[in-house]
Formats: C-alpha cells, sequence, structure tokens
C-alpha cells in the first residue's frame, strides 16, 4: 500500500509539471531554421483576434521597388546601426528591419535566438495584415536586459492571392535574415574574499534516516507535500511565462538616433571621399568600396522619390587611387553628370562629379 501511494503521487507530479512544460514550450519554439519546414496557417478574414502586430512601430516608407504583380513577393532588410558592420549590433545601439512587398496580403516574422537558449524564438509579427504594397519600416528595436548573445534570425514568410510567395531557387534561404548581438566588454567586478565555510554539524548515523523515512511516508505529509509541490511548480513555471510574454512586446523608447546618424558618428577608417546629399548630411567614404540605397538615403527624399531607389542601387570604389561609379542593376538606373551609366559596368568619378539615382537626387562627390 506504501509503495502504490508513493508511485500515484509521483505519477500526478510528473503529469502537471509535463502539462505546464508544454503549454510553456507552444509559445514559440519552431526548431531550426535551416531544417524546419514548418509553414504558418493560411490566413482568412475572420481570423483577424489571432493577429500579432510588431512589438515596435511599423510605418510604411514608400512605395514598392519591385513590379506590383503576381505572384507575391517581398525583399528583407536589416538596419544595424553601424553601416561598417551591417549585421551587428553592439550594447544599446538599435536596429530596424525594413519589409518591401509587392502587393498587400499578410507577412509572418519569427526570431530564432542563438544556440543554448531556454526558448528558441519568439514571434515579431504573426498574420500580421498590411493592406498597402510597399516598403514598411519596423523598429526601432531596443536589447533588452536579457538579451541574449550571438547569432539571431528572422524567418519571413508572406502570403497574397491565395498563395505563398515563392522562394528563390539559386537562394533556398532568401527568407532567412542572419544578424549577431555582443553586449560587448563589460568592467570585471573587484574579487572579494570568500568567508570562511560554516562548520558542518554532525549527524546521527543510525536512526535518522529511518525517521526521516518514516516522517515522509505518512499519508497526510505526502498529500500535503504533494499540494504545495505542484503549486510551486506551477507558480515557477507561470512565472516564467508571463516575464517571457512581457519581455516580447517591450517597445523602445521615441526619439532614439536615426541608424545613419549613428553611423556617422561612429567611423573605423579615415574617409578618402565624401557623397554630399541635398539636405547638407555627408556619406563618408572609407575603405576600398560602399553600396549606397534606399536606407542612405531615406532622411534626404520624399516617399514618392525614395520609392524609386532600390536597396543595393550603385557602388562606389577606389582601384589604384582613382575612385569609380558602377549601377548594380538598379531598378531605374542611374545617371552621372546627366549621362546614363546604367550596364556599364564602373565609370571614372571625379571631384564634383553629380550623381543620380533614378533622377531622384542629385549627389555630389568630393575628395578629401
Amino acid at each position: 500500500m506504501r509503495n502504490a501511494l508513493l508511485l500515484v503521487t509521483f505519477a500526478l507530479i510528473f503529469g502537471v509539471f509535463s502539462a505546464l512544460i508544454g503549454q510553456t514550450a507552444r509559445v514559440g519554439a519552431m526548431g531550426a531554421p535551416t531544417d524546419n519546414t514548418t509553414v504558418p496557417n493560411v490566413p482568412t478574414s475572420d481570423q483577424s483576434q489571432d493577429e500579432i502586430k510588431p512589438p515596435v512601430e511599423y510605418v510604411l516608407l514608400g512605395p514598392t521597388s519591385q513590379s506590383e504583380n503576381t505572384p507575391p513577393n517581398f525583399i528583407a532588410g536589416f538596419i544595424a546601426a553601424s553601416e561598417q558592420e551591417e549585421f551587428t549590433v553592439t550594447a544599446n545601439e538599435n536596429w530596424y528591419l525594413d519589409v518591401d512587398i509587392n502587393t498587400p496580403g499578410w507577412i509572418y516574422i519569427y526570431e530564432y535566438f542563438p544556440a543554448g537558449q531556454d526558448f528558441q524564438g519568439q514571434w515579431i509579427a504573426y498574420k500580421w495584415q498590411l493592406l498597402q504594397s510597399g516598403l514598411w519600416r519596423l523598429g526601432p528595436f531596443t536589447p533588452r536586459n536579457n538579451e541574449p548573445e550571438g547569432q539571431h534570425i528572422y524567418r519571413i514568410w508572406f502570403y497574397s492571392d491565395g498563395q505563398w510567395a515563392a522562394g528563390d531557387p539559386d537562394t533556398p534561404q532568401n527568407n532567412l535574415v542572419y544578424w549577431t548581438y555582443s553586449k560587448g566588454k563589460l568592467a570585471e567586478p573587484a574579487v572579494e574574499p570568500l568567508p570562511p565555510p560554516s562548520p558542518i554539524a554532525p549527524v546521527e548515523e543510525a536512526e535518522f534516516p529511518s525517521k526521516v523515512y518514516e516522517f515522509i511516508t505518512q499519508p497526510v505529509v505526502l498529500v500535503l507535500g504533494t499540494t504545495l509541490l505542484v503549486a510551486i511548480v506551477g507558480l515557477s513555471l507561470l512565472m516564467i511565462y508571463v516575464r517571457r510574454r512581457r519581455s516580447q512586446y517591450t517597445a523602445s523608447s521615441p526619439g532614439e538616433a536615426e541608424p545613419e546618424a549613428l553611423s556617422a558618428a561612429l567611423p573605423s577608417v579615415a574617409a578618402r571621399a565624401k557623397i554630399v546629399l541635398p539636405n547638407g548630411i555627408d556619406i563618408q567614404l572609407a575603405g576600398n568600396r560602399r553600396v549606397i540605397g534606399r536606407g542612405n538615403l531615406a532622411r534626404a527624399l520624399s516617399l514618392d522619390d525614395l520609392g524609386l531607389i532600390s536597396r543595393r542601387h550603385f557602388e562606389v570604389k577606389l582601384d589604384d587611387e582613382q575612385f569609380y561609379v558602377e549601377d548594380l542593376g538598379s531598378a531605374n538606373g542611374t545617371h552621372l553628370n546627366g549621362k546614363d551609366i546604367s550596364g556599364q559596368g564602373p565609370v571614372r568619378l571625379d571631384d564634383d562629379d553629380v550623381i543620380e539615382p533614378a533622377g531622384a537626387v542629385h549627389l555630389k562627390f568630393h575628395l578629401l
């Protein structure tokens, strides 16, 4: 009878504990990003209550840079605080996520945490309906106090016109955005001497174990102990669940510096030249090459003009002490001093030349 009662008690504890763990695990884990084939449920118009909007501000920056026709397609981009480390976030830097859709529809964005975390990830947006095509910016994201260090991955799905956006067969993981977070080097705390250990009280070796066994196997003690253990485990798991759910929706404070301003304030290599925007902002050209696109010109153009600029529009590079400019196959082309250079490869770039991406803005090139 005593053994049967012990077996039933431990089975009850294990069942309750497993059920609570199962409820918690269903919050966000979806498996490793490279081998997971799960596709979210097809959204319907009467399931709006299941929508999870991004936990940060989101704004429509401008029209799509893609052709607005079927099949549905999207282009995702990660905007870090430093352009020198475009997929790295350090310490308290902020970051943004750009998603360009070519037709209205539903979008899903899931974040996978670095390996070794208790939770594998969280939904950034789930069954979030976008009623207009164009370039959407989500952010700014701010690192939490417990932001895990290492490589994070955003996985994106897009559904429109009764079908999912098709993947690129040449790049089968084109719906994955990889980025890395690091807290930076912290000051090492001073080491204090440890107090001497307390003396250990002697234990009765003969009768003590048997007395303890007799006490804990009494029916009243078993019932009370089981109830207390279940309550403690349930309360602990509930607190962990609530704390993680709250952390998913932590919004960053407004008025933070834009990524371009932070990048300009943190140059790592002496600039050899610069590109001057119409509003006076400089894009410093350090190193041997620099790609200029929509993210670099967002603060100098209207929404209509910004939609004409591709995400990677043109490149300026230094070769044997001479600068060159090259259009990167942009949708609307690039002009140099009024002449179209699209498809011509690298073209010589001299001081005071004017670069016109998509004919939407005049950019002055200056040697330093």
